[in-house]
């Protein structure tokens, strides 16, 4: 009976804790302002070259990222002060026009109801592009949910990315593997601590 007992404990630390993962195996998972590859990611297209910013996914109160209300989701791990958001990004040099030599950067912004409001993040990846250069490019992107003005009582949230490059030189990045998650080293201690104690009760 006490094995049972602290076996519901434990799951129910775990319940308490929400992520959303979009892992864009098979569409674009409410994403907007991207298409879908059959690779299994999502490429968000910048066609004009300049600044651009888009609205890359409302987490509404539909189900979705592996929860079934993304905006309870959201909420909860904006009271967490570990929680994260990480993604993988690439721009695949073959996006560019031949012959043109360029720069280009990444932007991000997290917007929400709460004081921060619209936070922007500029360059957060930036370089630059030799004509011709066939190289694909990746970076992980890990941040804290402070970091895009995700604060605790916030009772809505978007995404937006961007670009900017010179102008008339369109640029293509692509996404993948979306997590927005709480710390991952609390969740992994949890598990480690769990495990040991479910051990000396055996």
């Amino acid at each position: 009976m006490k094995k049972s007992l602290f076996v519901l404990l434990v799951l129910g630390l775990f319940s308490t804790s929400y992520a959303l993962v979009y892992t864009f195996d098979t569409d674009v998972e409410g994403f907007q302002n991207v298409a879908w590859q059959a690779s299994g990611n999502v490429k968000q297209t910048h066609t004009a070259g300049g600044w651009q910013m888009l609205l890359t996914k409302e987490f509404s109160w539909t189900p979705g990222g592996g929860e079934p209300v993304q905006q309870l989701a959201m909420q909860a791990l904006a009271n967490d002060p570990d929680a994260r958001i990480s993604f993988d990004l690439w721009l695949d040099g073959n996006s560019f026009p031949a012959g043109v030599a360029t720069w280009y950067q990444f932007n991000l912004v997290g917007n929400s109801d709460g004081t921060a409001g619209w936070t922007q993040l500029d360059k957060v990846v930036e370089g630059y592009h030799n004509e011709d250069d066939q190289t694909v490019l990746t970076w992980h992107i890990d941040l804290p949910f402070s970091a895009l003005g995700w604060q605790p009582g916030d009772g809505w949230f978007q995404l937006w990315t961007g670009a900017n490059s010179e102008d008339s030189v369109p640029v293509n990045f692509y996404i993948d593997n979306v997590r927005l998650v709480p710390e991952p080293a609390t969740l992994s201690l949890l598990g480690l601590g769990a495990a040991a104690l479910l051990r000396k009760k055996k």
